[in-house]
């Protein structure tokens, strides 16, 4: 094994912890778990199924129902009947999910730019690619069954009929 992987995997965790549950301020996303939050993004880049989001998290069914249950309660989904397949239920966002998202967006880019103040821009385009390329090689491992960066959709292959109403 090259001895810098062990190295790289150990920045990748304190990077999901800087930015997980614990991160900016001792809170992740306002009343939102970290999972809460990465599905009702999720919700709001892609009008998706409930199934669709349990796969993009790597959830079951039931786990992503969850997660969409607390969301609905909290006021940031609403479930709807696809108009084409009624056994599938969508997940619109509610206009105070949507603030809620890009609020937590703004926060997050904000805290971000900080870190990088000062970077020669030439840096944070590194940053960015080499983040880029290892999502990619882990949605090349894992047959694109996970879909979390924005502009990766096209590797959800949507089954059901979540148009928009």
């Amino acid at each position: 094994m090259n001895k810098k992987i062990p190295n790289i995997y150990n920045y990748l965790q304190e990077i999901a912890l800087y930015f997980g549950n614990s991160g900016v301020n001792g809170k992740c996303c306002d009343d939102l778990s970290l999972v809460e939050c990465i599905a009702l993004k999720k919700a709001q880049e892609s009008n998706l199924s409930i199934q669709e989001i349990g796969t993009a998290l790597n959830f079951t069914k039931s786990g992503a129902t969850r997660i969409i249950d607390r969301l609905e309660r909290k006021g940031y989904v609403t479930r709807e009947r696809s108009p084409i397949d009624g056994r599938v239920c969508c997940v619109p966002v509610t206009k105070r999910g949507s603030e809620v998202i890009t609020e937590i967006t703004e926060k997050k880019s904000a805290n971000l730019e900080e870190i990088f103040q000062g970077l020669d821009p030439k840096i944070i385009d590194d940053i960015k690619d080499s983040l880029e390329i290892l999502v990619k090689l882990i949605h090349q491992k894992e047959g694109g069954k996970f879909f979390l960066g924005k502009g990766l959709h096209e590797q959800n292959d949507s089954k059901f009929s979540c148009i928009k109403c």
